[in-house]
This record gives C-alpha cells, structure tokens and sequence, in this order.
C-alpha cells in the first residue's frame, strides 16, 4: 500500500503537532486538533503501521554532554558507486560516535555526521573510518556553528 495516498489533512496535523512537541497527552492534542481522542489514538496507531511515524526521541543538546566536536566526513569507496544495500558500510555503522551515514550523488560516495568529545575522538573515529577496505579516500570538515537543527525541520 501507498501511504501517500491514504494521509490527509487531519494526518498531517497530527504529524505536525507531534513533530513539534511528541510528548503532549492524547486529550491535549485531539482537544487542539478538534477532533475525538479516540479518533487521535486510531490515527496515530495507523501512522506507526504504516511506519509514517517509526518513533519518539529526545532531542538531545549534545555540546552541554560534552561533545564538543561535530564534523562531517566525505567518503569516496573503492567501486564507482555505491551499491543499494550498503553493505560495505556497516562496520562504519556500528561505530558510536557516527550519528548518520548518507549516499550521495557527485565526487564523493557517501557522508558520515560524526560526533564526539575531543579532538582525539575525532582522530580515533577517523582512523576506524579509514580501515574500512572499501573506502578510498575520505575528506572531513569540523562544524563550527549550527544554525539550523534537523529536530528543527518540520515543513508540514
């Protein structure tokens, strides 16, 4: 099934006001969108079907933790392009301080969002990277200012 066929105005506000606060109750939210808690409580269990909502998280200030680095890192593999599965990434995968892996399309491969406490983390998580047999060239940049969280997308 096509979920994009099947959302409507009333799922989409309720995507959006999820989006903007996941943790107000059921009552507050079905009383803001003017419709019944129960319909609110079937809408929301059809998005989590349809995995239109695969989650709730915190959005968490990582720098007051102690992280203080955040870079992005360039990866160039050793084939022309990167396949579908992306097999040749999942010991990069399971390094913890990478926050996300992306394909790509132009010079590079693929990126890798890194985050960490120092400076040494950053050279550590690098040389992981960097012993992943199918990577070939990588080129990282260190974040010095954020401007605009991904939490903070919300174009519904």
């Amino acid at each position: 099934m096509n979920i994009k066929n099947n959302v409507d105005v009333v799922d989409i506000a309720i995507l959006r006001e999820l989006k903007t606060d996941c943790k107000q109750s059921y009552r507050d939210l079905a009383h803001k969108l003017n419709i019944h808690p129960n319909t609110l409580m079937q809408r929301i269990k059809k998005l989590e079907k349809e995995h239109v909502i695969n989650g709730y998280y915190a959005d968490i200030d990582y720098r007051k933790i102690g992280y203080d680095y955040h870079g992005v890192s360039m990866l160039r593999t050793k084939k022309s392009r990167v396949t579908e599965n992306m097999w040749e990434f999942e010991d990069i995968k399971k390094i913890p301080q990478v926050e996300a892996i992306y394909a790509l399309t132009g010079p590079y491969d693929a990126i890798a969002i890194i985050r960490v406490k120092n400076r040494e983390e950053m050279v550590e998580v690098l040389k992981k990277m960097q012993q992943n047999q199918m990577i070939a060239k990588t080129n990282t940049q260190i974040i010095l200012r954020t401007f605009k969280n991904p939490s903070e997308y919300n174009p519904l």
